[in-house]
């Protein structure tokens, strides 16, 4: 054990520390340094505190240590990884433990005929992928900050990445985790395991649950070719077009960015991003599979955006796709490099009204002239993840009032269009205040519920993502005990449950968003032939099944069948047993990280925490 002794630790007493100092006996390090308290307590872009004491353990056991220490002395754990997010989501103060997780970063195993590997939480994004290369290899989530940005941070935040759309986020690729929780108790949660989806619980919940000790993650093989086309646009709605018309025509891209005018001309000013500064919005889209596949993919991609673009660019080797891409790429890297003041947003929308979330950023960016340089957006238009870039100079009197506004402005649109506060980056301290917008008090609550059955003291990660208390929240006590059974592995079947309520049969697809909305009530084979008959399919639906229901199924799905329902989930309109209050947990945007992922608790739950009206699955066009 190495200790630094300099600066002052100013609120936990002496026997605290000293039963810290004494959990960490190994190599791991017990730092009281003010300077290094305050440099490992700030993220990325500059937020933070200092906590008084930074513990770094080197083992499963230490975490352990640390935590049971803290809940025997009540004190507050902000874990870090990388630090790279974006949502102010780690903030250490005094009377806190910043515990620093960066040096289990050990690859403990990788296994190449199973395409899974097991890591320990601080191992970079970007080294894993390094070791996985030779093999042939790769994980799937690649956030930009996939040099700084850590597995266990891509867990807790549920990282997408530019190349989500065709592999999906991190929620996809997690096969099973050990996490440690509030008491120091070390639990296993699994995509094998049957009941809810704990593991999907945990996934995005911004380290207020419980501590990442050990990840079993989920590989797959780096396609054989991969090609970028790019497309320029004199109309946002054009650009929006074009990508809609893609994912119609059944082509999967693996990825398809977004850059519109503003940005472009932005970005333009602190380096050469190589796009045309006369486009309204570009597209930058990739192609990859086997050389079959992207031969017979490519040509209909390259069709649909000379039909509607101004320019379109191919790039079919490395050198060139970087030359393509590193506008996008480096992007964030330029608004730290470029002095001035800055926010970076993220609003998810259906695909199809991205050209009206873009209208609705400028117009806010126009309002507010008076205290803001330009909004850049750029994101991921095959998620319609877009991320609004506020600049701004510090000195001007008028930002701080400005940017708030705009923000304002900028959230109540996404919500209005259908969409949510937050796609990728999570809700961390700068989000709560929009939580209330998002989620009725009953979803409020029932989210409360779950951190009080994971985190009874609330101990993990405080202030982050959950709103204060507020009297409109009902008692869902009932929905909290069941979580914690759940928890425990106590959560017994009730025969008198009901796994669907009502009578909604009603079946319906949006193709411009690639989404089926379908009453719960609703059979299989209903579907099944309601989705024939548009040329779809829907991953979480078998082939046969009869008069069962859809929400049957969900309720209660295991083995292939659970795999499935998963993966192709995106929201759920459900009862909560407590007074059968109505709720909806996710909806129709493709990516949605505000809050915790509830939805998940009602896969295989058979009832037990309440019952399915209406639900919500990606679909995709038959090719």
């Amino acid at each position: 054990m190495t200790t630094h002794a300099s600066g002052n630790v100013t609120s936990l007493d002496s026997a605290t520390i000293e039963q810290f100092t004494t959990a960490v006996t190994g190599s791991g390090e017990v730092i009281t340094d003010s300077t290094v308290r305050t440099e490992r307590g700030h993220d990325f872009w500059g937020f933070g505190g200092t906590a008084d004491l930074l513990l770094r353990p080197r083992d499963r056991d230490e975490i352990a240590a640390i935590v049971r220490i803290a809940a025997e002395r009540n004190v507050p754990i902000v874990p870090r990884g990388g630090a790279s997010n974006c949502s102010a989501g780690m903030m250490p103060a005094a009377g806190r433990v910043l515990l620093d997780l960066s040096d289990l970063n050990r690859i403990l195993e990788v296994d190449v005929a199973n395409r899974r590997a097991r890591v320990e939480p601080g191992v970079i994004n970007s080294d894993l992928q390094e070791r996985l290369a030779p093999h042939g290899l790769c994980f799937s989530p690649d956030p930009v900050s996939a040099h700084l940005a850590t597995v266990a941070g891509n867990i807790i935040e549920n990282a997408g990445g530019p190349h989500a759309l065709k592999y999906g986020v991190t929620y996809n690729h997690i096969l099973s985790v050990e996490v440690v929780l509030s008491d120091g108790s070390t639990v296993t949660l699994s995509v094998d395991d049957d009941g809810p989806d704990l593991l999907g619980v945990l996934i995005g919940s911004e380290g207020t649950l419980g501590i990442v000790a050990e990840a079993t993650i989920a590989l797959r093989p780096i396609a054989e070719v991969t090609h970028s086309l790019m497309g320029a646009f004199a109309s946002a709605r054009e650009g929006a077009d074009a990508v809609a018309a893609v994912i119609a025509s059944g082509v999967v891209p693996a990825a398809v960015e977004w850059l519109d005018r503003d940005g472009i001309a932005g970005l333009e000013q602190f380096y050469d991003t190589g796009y045309p500064l006369d486009a309204d919005a570009i597209v930058l889209i990739d192609i990859d599979g086997t050389a079959a596949e992207v031969a017979r993919d490519q040509p209909i991609v390259d069709r649909v955006l000379r039909e509607r673009a101004t320019e379109v660019r191919v790039a079919e080797d490395e050198k060139s796709r970087a030359v393509l891409w590193y506008g996008r790429l480096h992007a964030p890297d330029s608004v730290v490099q470029s002095g001035k003041g800055f926010f970076i947003g993220d609003v998810t929308v259906p695909r199809q009204r991205i050209p009206d979330m873009q209208e609705a950023i400028q117009g806010a960016a126009a309002r507010h002239a008076d205290g803001l340089l330009f909004i850049a957006v750029t994101g991921h238009a095959g998620d319609g993840d877009l991320h609004p870039t506020t600049f701004f100079d510090k000195g001007n009197p008028k930002a701080a009032s400005a940017l708030e506004a705009a923000n304002n402005e900028i959230i109540d649109a996404a919500l209005g269009l259908g969409g949510t506060i937050t796609g990728e980056h999570g809700v961390g301290t700068e989000k709560r205040q929009f939580m209330t917008k998002r989620f009725t008090p009953v979803e409020i609550a029932a989210q409360r519920a779950i951190k009080t059955a994971f985190d009874p003291a609330g101990l993990f990660n405080p202030g982050i993502m959950l709103p204060d208390p507020a009297p409109e929240e009902p008692d869902v006590s009932t929905f909290g005990a069941a979580v914690r059974e759940a928890l425990t592995g106590n959560l017994s079947q009730d025969p008198a449950a009901t796994p669907t309520a009502g009578s909604n049969t009603d079946i319906a697809v949006d193709l411009g968003n690639l989404t089926l909305i379908v009453g719960a009530e609703a059979t299989l084979e209903q579907i099944n032939r309601y989705l024939d008959e548009r040329n779809v399919t829907c991953a979480a639906l078998p082939v046969s099944g009869g008069e069962r229901t859809i929400g049957e199924l969900v309720a209660t799905v295991s083995g292939d069948e659970r795999i499935h329902v998963r993966h192709a989930l995106l929201g759920t309109d459900v009862t909560l047993i407590d007074g059968q209050a109505t709720a909806r947990f996710g909806g129709e945007n493709m990516k949605d990280v505000a809050g915790y992922d509830t939805k998940r608790l009602y896969i295989g739950a058979h009832g037990a925490f309440g019952a399915l009206t209406n639900l919500v699955f990606k679909i995709a066009v038959r090719t």
